[in-house]
């Protein structure tokens, strides 16, 4: 542990790199998402993970299927490669929350390190919850998609909660003690050179989508 705590600002560079380029490549794929809703709609990964019920995620995958051929490959191929991008997104996001949240545990009182330290460490059961998820939607992703059962999808809208809820209660308390720890001085100065290269990648991304911005696919 104390060589991750030693390394950690620079495995932290490394992992929000990551994140961003994943991140950028699935922005990119999102824009082929159509389903057949009376007319050719835009959904989001969204619409898969957190769905009101479980018709809504059947209806939304067989609307997929109801698309003209070429559209409907380019939205599966684009779906299907999400989910597959998104595992290496998965260990670059999760990872990159459990860095700050361990060095931010660093700083505290042993109140504060208990807690910060559980934040960290939940991170890993975000991380299983989003392997979960993943497997589900890509099992379920098929032109003979059958609607969940109750218990079923009680279970993956727990499995949502527990992901989203931790992993944004890890970004908040870590990003917001990060940004106490460094008005105060309590970082060394040396580590605000990492904190510009991580600015400076954020910077890149925003750029990067700036440039090569485009509207939706239009389906026909």
């Amino acid at each position: 542990m104390t060589i991750l705590l030693t390394d950690a600002w620079c495995w932290l560079c490394i992992s929000m790199a990551i994140f961003l380029l994943t991140a950028f490549i699935m922005g990119r794929q999102s824009r082929y998402f159509y389903t057949m809703d009376v007319v050719p709609r835009q959904f989001s990964i969204m619409d898969l993970e957190l769905p009101s019920c479980q018709k809504e995620m059947v209806n939304l995958i067989k609307g997929i299927y109801a698309m003209p051929p070429a559209n409907r490959q380019l939205t599966l191929r684009a779906l299907r490669g999400q989910l597959w991008v998104d595992f290496l997104f998965m260990p670059a996001a999760y990872g990159s929350i459990f860095l700050v949240c361990m060095k931010v545990a660093s700083k505290m009182n042993p109140a504060g390190m208990v807690l910060f330290h559980i934040l960290a460490w939940l991170q890993l059961l975000c991380w299983l919850c989003d392997i979960i998820e993943n497997i589900y939607l890509l099992q379920k992703i098929g032109p003979n998609i059958s609607e969940s059962t109750k218990m079923v999808h009680r279970a993956y809208q727990a499995l949502e909660m527990i992901k989203w809820g931790f992993s944004l209660l890890g970004i908040v308390c870590g990003l917001s003690a990060l940004l106490f720890f460094w008005v105060t001085g309590n970082f060394d100065v040396s580590s605000l050179h990492y904190l510009l290269i991580i600015v400076g990648e954020i910077v890149i991304f925003m750029v990067l989508q700036k440039l090569l911005f485009r509207a939706p696919i239009p389906a026909t």
